[in-house]
């Protein structure tokens, strides 16, 4: 069984965009996560692993495999979460969509499934809209930098469950958007005289 999300990966102040691979086969339960991760990657496997528990999602008894491609390149930080944990529910046959692969995901999981912020959206965002993907899911309280890119659809999650019941069109989520006139109106305040 197969599954596979797309994601980005911060190289410098660039994005790489990076395809999430999970592979699940019989034999005794073993998580490995392959591409190479750094620890934070790799201690990503008990945050994974309870949030789909905790989500109402039965987690493999059996040996599986997350690919992290392309290979060469290091895999850093704590926003892979989501789209690991998606590619293994989509893997195990517990989530029905074909929505996977148009999306762009990133995100760190609680314990309990529901997402926390991650560093680096903006370049992310730059890379997915240059990709020409239907959108970025993420973290809420990373919508507001990530909507900077107009062209860019951001849809905005709280959980693991809100991103898969978006998928699955049980749950309408609306692209977030930002006034960016407002956003950086403070700009024009400034007390030093720029030359």
């Amino acid at each position: 069984m197969y599954g596979k999300t797309i994601s980005y990966a911060i190289q410098g102040i660039d994005a790489q965009q990076i395809t999430v691979e999970a592979d699940i086969k019989g034999g005794l339960a073993k998580f490995s996560i392959v591409g190479l991760p750094s620890n934070s990657v790799k201690e990503s496997k008990d945050r994974v692993s309870a949030a789909i528990k905790n989500s109402g999602f039965r987690f493999p008894t059996h040996s599986y495999t997350v690919n992290l491609a392309p290979a060469d390149i290091r895999k850093d930080g704590v926003a892979l979460d989501l789209p690991t944990s998606l590619a293994l529910v989509y893997a195990l046959n517990q989530m029905k969509t074909a929505k996977l692969e148009k999306y762009a995901f990133i995100g760190e999981l609680s314990l309990d499934g529901s997402l926390r912020p991650v560093n680096g959206v903006l370049p992310v965002a730059v890379a997915c809209w240059k990709d020409g993907l239907d959108g970025l899911i993420l973290p809420y309280e990373n919508a507001k930098e990530a909507a900077i890119i107009d062209e860019l659809n951001v849809y905005p999650a709280a959980s693991l469950n809100e991103v898969i019941n978006f998928l699955e069109d049980k749950l309408k989520i609306e692209p977030f958007k930002v006034d960016k006139k407002e956003m950086f109106s403070h700009l024009d305040e400034s007390p030093v005289d720029m030359f």
